[in-house]
C-alpha cells in the first residue's frame, strides 16, 4: 500500500481524521480498562465508562450522517463498526453479558473490523484483498455468534435504548451482520478470487471447529465409557467417579470437558432467556469463570458426560492436581497478586535436615469495599513438616500459636466469616501438603506472611539433595523472588540455579518461583549430632535396615499404566511364585499364559485403589506408582476408606514400590502405617521375592526413622551432649511420633490427647494440630486458644540451637548476679 493509496482511503475523505482520533483513543482506553479489569484496578474500570460517554454521541452522529447521505459518508462505516464493538466491550465490563471473554475474542473482533477497512474501500492490491477477505470470513463467524447469543435479550436491549442508550450495544452484532451481508453481496461477486478467499475463511473456522469437536467427542466417549451405565463392573465401596478418574489420562481436552459449566460457560439452549451474570454450577472452584465462544459451540455437539459438578471437581483434584482451587473460601481471592517472595534456606549437613523460610507479600490492586482471602498451597518433599507461621499486623510480626485443628478452624471461621478481622491459618493436608490462609487483603492493606518448613535432605548415592518447595497461590508467576541459601559449616554445594556470593551469602534473584535443587557431599558416617530439650536429648543415628524373612501368603501385582510389560515378564520368570491381580474386584492369577491379555486390561489404568481389607494376612503387594491419584480426603465418606481404617492395620501387609514416584494414596497409607512400605528397583524386588525376604527399618518406642535421609532420631536421657544439633531434630521426632501413633483419631477428643501436647511442644503442624495467628491476645482468649508457654515455639532461620531449660535460665541468672556482685565488691574494696 503506497502513500497515495493511504491518502485516498484516509486523509482525503471527510470525517476520517476525527474518526481516526476517536478510534485510536477509544481503543486505547478499552485496552487499558480490559487489562485493568484483569488485575482489578477500579480506576481503570472507570475508563470504560468514559469510553461509552465518548462513543455513544460519536456513533449517533456518524450513523445519522450515513443515513442522511450514504454516498458521502459510506467510507466511515468501518470506523462505525469498530467503535460500536469497542462500546460493546466497554459496556460488558460493567454489565456482564459475556462473562470474562478470553483475549482471542477481542483480537478476532478487531481483525474483523480492520479487514473491513480494506474491503469497504476497494483497495487495488490483489494479495492484500485476498488476505483481508480470508480474515473477514474467519472472523465474521464470531460476529454471528454474538448476534445469535444476544437474541434472548433483544427486548431488554430495546428498553435499554429508551433508558440510557446502552441497550443499543445489545443489538450491535445483529445490525453489523445485516449491513455487512448487504455490502458483501455487492462486493464478493465482482472478483471470484475474493469470494473464494472469504468462503475459505469461513471453511477454515468450521473445519477447525469440526476437528476440535471430533477430538473432544473422543475424550467424552472415554469418560462415558466408564460411567455407571456403561460398565458391568461394580464396586459399591468406591464413589462412581473413581472408575473414570482411574482410567482418564490427563490432557487439555478432558480438562476442558471437566471444566464445563464450572469454569467455561455452556449454553445448552441459545434461545433461552438468561440472567446477566448467570453462570453454571455453584460448586467450590476458585478459577476465573470464562465465556469462550469456541468452547461453548463445541460443548453443544458433545454428549453429556452424566457427571455431577462435584464429581467433575473431584476428578480435577485427583488427575490435575487442582486441590488448591477447591479449597473452601470464605471470601473471594480472585483479585489478588503475589508481589514478592523471599526464599531463605538453611542447610544442616550434620543433621541431614534443612529449614526453609518463605516470606510472601500478597496484594490486592482493586479499590473496592470487598476484602479478599488468600490461600497458598505448599507441596512439601517427603517427610517434611511445617514449623512456623507469622503474619504482620500493623507493621508488627505476630507469630503463630499452635492449637488443635478444630479450635484453629473454628476460630478462623468466626473471625473471618463473622468478624472480618485479621487472622492467618496453617493446616496440614494429606499427601505432604500444607495450606496457608491470610485475611483480609485490600487495595489499602497488602499483607506479609512468613512460614517455615523443616525438610529431610534426600540421600542419593554419595550425595544429599535439597529440593525446593512447590508453591501455588494467587498469580505467583510474576512475583519478584529473592532466594538465599546458607550452609551450616560452610559445606560446598552444587545448585541447579545460579547463586552469587553476596555479603557472605549465596543469593539468587528471579521472577516467579522456579523448581530447583542443591546437592551436598555425603559423609561416610553419620555425624554425631544431638539436641537437648527438657532433660532429654534427641540424637541422630544411622538408620538400621535389615533383611527379614517374609514368606507372603500371596503376592499381588498392583498393575497400572506405569508398568512396563518387561517388568511383569521378569517377575513371572520366578516360577516358584504365584502372582495375582485384582481384576473386576476379584482375585485373578497372572501367569505366562495369560499375562498379555491381563496386561491389556490395565494399560489405561492411571492408578488403582486395591481392596486392602480383602487381601489375606501377610500379603505382599508390588506396585509402581505414578504421580497422581485420589487421596483419603476425597474418599472420606466412602465405605472403602471406612474398611481400610477398620481392617487393614492388623493384616501385616507389605508393599514394594518399584518406582521413584509415590502417589497421594500410597503416601498416606505409608505415613499412617497401614502397611510396611519400601521403595526399590525391579531387580532388588526380584531378589527379595525370590528369597522370601523383605527390608525392614528397625524401630523402637523412643525412635523414629527418616527414611529419605537415611537416619533415625532417638530420644535418650540427657546425660551428656554428643553434639550441637539443631532444634529441628526434636521437631522431626515429634512429627514422626504423631504420624506413627495417633493419626487415626480425628475428632474433637483430640484436645485431650497427649499427642496434641507433643505437637504444641515442638510447634509442628500435623493431622491433629494447626498454627493460627490472631490480631490480639484477647482473640485467643475469646476462642479458647491458650498461648504456647515453655515450648520450642516457631522455628526461625536465625535461631536453631538448643534453648536453655527453665532451671538452666535460673542458673544463668544466679551466676550473672554472682559475677556482678563480685565485681561490685571488688570495685568498692579498691
Amino acid at each position: 500500500m503506497n502513500t497515495t493509496e493511504i491518502n485516498r482511503i484516509f486523509y482525503d475523505r471527510i470525517g476520517v481524521k476525527i474518526s481516526l482520533a476517536v478510534t485510536l483513543f477509544s481503543t486505547l482506553l478499552l485496552m487499558v480498562s480490559i487489562l485493568g479489569s484483569r488485575i482489578d484496578y477500579k480506576s481503570f474500570q472507570m475508563l470504560s465508562i468514559i469510553n461509552i460517554i465518548i462513543l455513544l454521541p460519536y456513533g449517533a452522529i456518524v450513523s445519522f450522517n450515513i443515513l442522511r447521505n450514504r454516498e458521502k459518508y459510506q467510507h466511515l462505516v468501518p470506523f462505525l463498526f469498530l467503535n460500536w464493538f469497542v462500546g460493546c466491550f466497554s459496556t460488558n465490563i460493567h454489565i456482564n453479558v459475556f462473562e470474562n471473554l478470553p483475549i482471542w475474542v477481542y483480537l478476532t473482533t478487531f481483525l474483523f473490523c480492520l479487514s473491513n477497512f480494506i474491503i469497504y474501500n476497494n483497495l487495488k492490491n490483489k494479495s492484500v484483498n485476498l488476505i483481508s477477505y480470508f480474515i473477514n470470513g474467519c472472523s465474521c463467524i464470531l460476529i454471528l455468534y454474538y448476534a445469535v447469543y444476544l437474541i434472548p435479550i433483544f427486548i431488554f436491549s430495546v428498553i435499554g435504548i429508551l433508558a440510557l442508550g446502552l441497550g443499543f450495544y445489545g443489538l450491535v452484532p445483529g445490525i453489523v451482520l445485516m449491513i455487512h451481508a448487504l455490502k458483501l453481496s455487492k462486493l464478493v461477486f465482482e472478483y471470484k478470487s475474493n469470494f473464494y478467499a472469504f468462503c475459505s475463511g469461513i471453511a477454515a473456522v468450521f473445519a477447525t471447529l469440526f476437528i476440535f469437536i471430533i477430538l473432544l467427542n473422543n475424550e467424552s466417549k472415554k469418560i462415558n465409557k466408564y460411567s455407571v451405565t456403561k460398565t458391568f463392573e461394580q464396586n459399591d465401596d468406591l464413589p462412581a467417579y473413581i472408575k473414570i478418574s482411574q482410567n482418564l489420562k490427563p490432557n487439555f481436552l478432558n480438562e476442558i470437558l471437566l471444566k464445563k459449566d464450572i469454569v467455561y460457560l455452556y449454553s445448552d439452549n441459545f434461545f433461552t432467556m438468561r440472567d446477566f451474570g448467570e453462570f453454571g454450577s455453584n460448586v467450590q472452584y476458585n478459577e476465573r469463570k470464562t465465556h469462550d465462544p469456541f468452547l461453548n459451540i463445541a460443548y453443544y455437539f458433545i454428549p453429556n458426560n452424566n457427571l455431577s459438578a462435584d464429581d467433575q471437581v473431584n476428578i480435577l483434584k485427583s488427575n490435575f492436581d487442582k486441590r488448591l482451587e477447591t479449597e473452601e473460601q470464605l471470601w473471594s481471592g480472585k483479585d489478588l497478586l503475589t508481589k514478592n517472595i523471599k526464599e531463605d534456606v538453611k542447610i544442616y549437613p550434620n543433621d541431614r535436615l534443612a529449614y526453609t523460610e518463605i516470606t510472601i507479600d500478597v496484594v490486592c490492586d482493586k479499590e473496592s469495599w470487598q476484602q479478599n482471602e488468600a490461600i497458598y498451597s505448599f507441596q512439601l518433599p517427603e517427610g517434611s513438616v511445617a514449623t512456623s507461621l507469622s503474619l504482620w499486623v500493623n507493621g508488627i510480626e505476630r507469630k503463630g500459636v499452635l492449637t488443635t485443628k478444630e479450635k484453629a478452624k473454628e476460630a478462623y471461621k468466626q473471625i473471618v466469616g463473622v468478624e472480618a478481622r485479621d487472622p492467618s491459618l496453617m493446616q496440614w493436608k494429606e499427601g505432604n501438603r500444607v495450606t496457608v490462609r491470610v485475611f483480609p487483603i485490600t487495595n489499602d492493606l497488602p499483607r506479609t506472611f512468613k512460614c517455615g518448613f523443616t525438610t529431610p535432605l534426600k540421600v542419593i548415592n554419595d550425595k544429599m539433595a535439597y529440593q525446593s518447595l512447590n508453591i501455588k497461590g494467587p498469580n505467583i508467576n510474576g512475583a519478584s523472588t529473592v532466594s538465599r541459601i546458607q550452609v551450616s559449616g560452610n559445606t560446598k554445594f552444587e545448585a541447579s540455579k545460579d547463586f552469587d556470593l553476596q555479603n557472605n551469602y549465596y543469593i539468587n534473584n528471579s521472577k516467579g518461583l522456579e523448581d530447583w535443587k542443591a546437592e551436598f557431599p555425603l559423609k561416610k558416617q553419620v555425624a554425631k549430632s544431638a539436641f537437648t530439650w527438657k532433660n532429654k536429648s534427641y540424637e541422630i543415628k544411622p538408620i538400621v535396615k535389615e533383611k527379614i524373612k517374609f514368606k507372603p501368603s500371596e503376592i499381588i501385582l498392583d498393575l497400572n499404566n506405569s508398568w512396563k510389560i518387561e517388568e511383569i515378564e521378569e517377575l513371572l520368570k520366578l516360577h516358584s511364585q504365584k502372582y495375582f491381580v485384582i481384576l473386576n474386584n476379584s482375585k485373578t492369577e497372572i501367569n505366562n499364559s495369560n499375562y498379555i491379555d491381563i496386561w491389556d486390561q490395565f494399560e489405561e489404568l492411571n492408578y488403582s485403589l486395591l481392596p486392602l481389607f480383602d487381601l489375606e494376612k501377610s500379603s505382599l503387594i508390588i506396585t509402581k506408582c505414578s504421580t497422581f491419584s485420589a487421596n483419603f480426603e476425597e474418599l472420606e465418606s466412602s465405605d472403602y476408606l471406612k474398611k481400610i481404617k477398620k481392617d487393614v492395620k492388623n493384616k501385616n501387609l507389605k508393599v514394594i514400590n518399584i518406582s521413584e514416584e509415590i502417589n497421594p494414596f500410597w503416601q498416606t497409607v505409608k505415613e499412617q502405617k497401614y502397611v510396611d512400605y519400601i521403595k526399590t528397583d525391579i531387580y532388588n524386588c526380584l531378589n527379595l521375592v525370590q528369597h522370601n525376604n523383605f527390608l525392614k527399618f528397625q524401630t523402637s518406642e523412643n525412635s523414629i526413622n527418616i527414611e529419605t535421609a537415611g537416619i533415625s532420631i532417638s530420644e535418650n536421657p540427657a546425660i551428656q551432649k554428643t553434639g550441637n544439633g539443631s532444634n529441628h531434630l526434636y521437631r522431626m521426632f515429634c512429627f514422626g511420633k504423631v504420624l506413627n501413633d495417633q493419626v487415626e483419631i480425628q475428632n474433637d477428643t483430640l484436645a485431650q490427647n497427649k499427642y496434641v501436647d507433643l505437637a504444641k511442644d515442638a510447634n509442628i503442624v500435623t493431622p491433629i494440630s494447626s498454627l493460627i495467628v490472631l490480631e490480639t491476645d484477647q482473640d485467643y482468649a475469646d476462642n479458647g486458644i491458650e498461648k504456647n508457654i515453655n515450648t520450642l515455639g516457631n522455628a526461625s532461620i536465625n535461631n536453631d540451637g538448643a534453648v536453655p531449660e527453665p532451671h538452666e535460665w535460673a542458673m544463668l541468672i544466679i551466676s550473672l548476679c554472682f559475677i556482678l556482685f563480685y565485681f561490685k565488691k571488688k570495685k568498692l574494696a579498691c
